[in-house]
């Protein structure tokens, strides 16, 4: 009997097992588009070029409605150009190109067939396509040779696949084209590299991590009120973390985020237990250090590709970087234990995530440069004497450089400029706008530099955001990579200000920081509603506000000059309630409806 029960007990944890993993293996919906092109051209060697103007994952189809049986056509599809007019079939690295023979078959369509494996070096996580959708490539461009006399850019059409996607959620236009620009790009990525139904690290792995789920999540966010891709991801992430310490830690970032935005907390009802353990509190050392690896299973990372880094001293098991991720997950552990009743928890997590961030500011802090140091030996108690960009920069997005010093760590940061990887610009410019460096954050939207938005697709040429930000910082780098596409997010959090306070926007804040732009306006969705937000003028004289505040929200806004505040609400006059003062500048309350708001 003792046997039997034995062998039942064994049953149900291997249906469990089943279950739970085929829960972590659900996916939202992917649906299919078609495409026409932007140019059909027949070169003077006879070839067909084609360019549907933008890159997406799909294939095409090819309808000629008076092809001969058996009529062979060779069809090219590619990511890049080899100059005008031609598609580059040798791109190198990870860029993507395939050719493949079709027979036409009259008024028929017909579309090549693609072969797609995973990298040699891949053990698992190589995701397969969704329920009914086959296989697919990104591409903008094709080329077709051998085709009959008769064929023109009508007859060939692109069938892309991604989640479903309103373009009418979101909008952002202002008084810089340049900026606009970087918009459209970051946009088109989130929308384009979701074509599995989960956020995956581009084409070659096609696996997910949680680094580039957060920078996908947000982005997703700010362009269409959808939560499902985000939240199925994360999930799949806690059945399966991949290596490095700080993804690890980030799961409790993406639990936060999933609640904060939808304001559906069954997901974090659920994994809370798991959540827990991504804290890796077993980690902390007595004075409440996070002690990371470096080497393992489990490795920090700081920032990839390594020579993005700025130098970073990776020698010291106890990382500036790693730690504020770790001080991040308890802030935002305890808040989901108060929020679930769990009192005991919430103080205990309170209680640590207080001493994590009195200990950084005592061995960590360089009061003669005004910045972070890279990390400390355990040991001895002896701190690194590197201090890059890394340390502050992550130190201040994540909540753990106190209100007298940053001030400091922004004009650090300010001097250092774009010294780190697309994924650490999130972070960066994240921390520029909470030292209210506005103009500097930017100056790195917009610039054309070699690590730069505009770099991607101006010299580079892609219309998806890249891995890295040029080839010659990462040689086998991909063109269809969503965690370079922070300004999604970055744009209406950072520059617009927009941010939920409380689960489901029942409250959020506006803090604009629109820099030297004479114009910027933003359509951002919620969960009740979107928010829109008009602003205008770069000085104080000439500075106003228009903000519709959706039904069942009440809004922050944190006046940009200091000043009383004007306003009118649906065209009256109206006196908005002032809440506090933060940086010598009038925090106002407004409710629902349209408001007009100016500085007096």
């Amino acid at each position: 009997m003792a046997k039997i029960h034995c062998l039942m007990r064994a049953f149900v944890c291997l249906i469990a097992i089943s279950c739970s993993l085929l829960q972590a293996q659900e996916r939202s919906p992917v649906v299919p588009s078609k495409d026409a092109p932007v140019k059909a051209e027949k070169q003077a060697d006879g070839r067909w070029f084609i360019d549907f103007g933008d890159a997406a994952f799909g294939n095409v189809e090819i309808t000629s409605p008076d092809a001969k049986v058996g009529t062979k056509v060779s069809v090219h599809l590619g990511e890049a150009l080899a100059g005008p007019g031609a598609l580059n079939r040798k791109p190198g690295g990870t860029v993507r190109y395939q050719g493949a023979e079709v027979t036409l078959k009259a008024r028929t369509p017909v579309s090549p067939e693609f072969s797609w494996k995973p990298p040699g070096w891949m053990k698992e996580g190589f995701l397969s396509l969704p329920k009914g959708a086959p296989e697919m490539m990104p591409f903008r461009y094709v080329e077709i040779e051998g085709a009959p006399a008769s064929f023109s850019g009508d007859q060939i059409r692109r069938v892309s696949w991604s989640v479903p996607f309103d373009e009418s959620a979101s909008a952002f236009q202002s008084s810089s084209p340049e900026l606009d620009a970087v918009w459209g790009l970051c946009k088109h990525s989130i929308k384009a590299t979701s074509f599995l139904g989960l956020y995956v690290d581009g084409d070659r792995e096609r696996k997910p991590y949680e680094a580039d789920v957060l920078i996908n999540q947000l982005g997703h966010y700010c362009l269409d009120a959808r939560y499902d891709t985000a939240r199925l991801t994360h999930e799949y992430l806690l059945e399966k973390p991949t290596w490095p310490t700080e993804w690890r830690l980030q799961s409790v970032i993406l639990a936060w985020h999933d609640f904060l935005w939808s304001g559906d907390d069954r997901s974090l009802k659920k994994h809370y237990a798991t959540l827990k353990g991504r804290a890796m509190i077993e980690r902390r050392t007595p004075e409440g250090f996070f002690e990371g690896w470096n080497k393992g299973d489990i490795t920090d990372i700081v920032d990839w590709p390594a020579g993005e880094r700025d130098g970073y001293d990776m020698k010291p098991e106890v990382k500036t970087v790693v730690t504020a991720f770790h001080y991040q997950a308890l802030v935002l552990l305890e808040k989901m234990a108060t929020h679930l009743g769990k009192s005991s928890d919430a103080k205990e997590f309170a209680a640590m995530a207080e001493a994590t961030r009195k200990a950084v500011n005592e061995k960590l802090w360089d009061e003669s440069r005004g910045c972070y140091l890279d990390g400390l030996d355990p040991k001895s108690g002896n701190p690194s004497s590197h201090a890059s960009a890394h340390a502050s920069f992550f130190a201040l997005a994540l909540g753990l450089v106190p209100e007298e010093r940053i001030a400091r760590v922004g004009e650090f940061l300010k001097l250092k400029g774009m010294v780190c990887s697309v994924y650490g610009s999130q972070f960066l410019l994240e921390a520029l706008y909470e030292a209210g460096q506005g103009d500097k954050a930017l100056s790195l939207l917009t610039s054309n530099d070699l690590r730069s938005w505009r770099n991607m697709s101006e010299k580079v040429g892609s219309t998806i955001t890249l891995e890295a930000w040029d080839p010659s910082l990462k040689p086998n780098l991909d063109w269809n990579h969503a965690w370079g596409s922070a300004p999604a997010n970055i744009i209406p959090r950072g520059l617009m200000g927009i941010e939920p306070l409380e689960p489901g926007f029942k409250r959020f804040r506006v803090r604009p920081q629109t820099g030297g732009l004479e114009m910027a306006k933003l359509k951002l969705p919620t969960p009740k509603g979107p928010v829109l937000l008009e602003l205008r003028g770069k000085e104080a004289s000439q500075w106003s506000a228009k903000l519709t505040v959706p039904a069942g929200t009440a809004a922050e806004f944190h006046l940009p000059y200091p000043g009383e505040p004007e306003a009118s609400l649906a065209g009256k006059a109206a006196t908005p309630r002032v809440l506090r003062e933060e940086r010598g500048r009038k925090v106002i309350g407004l409710g629902p409806g349209s408001w007009e708001i100016s500085v007096r």
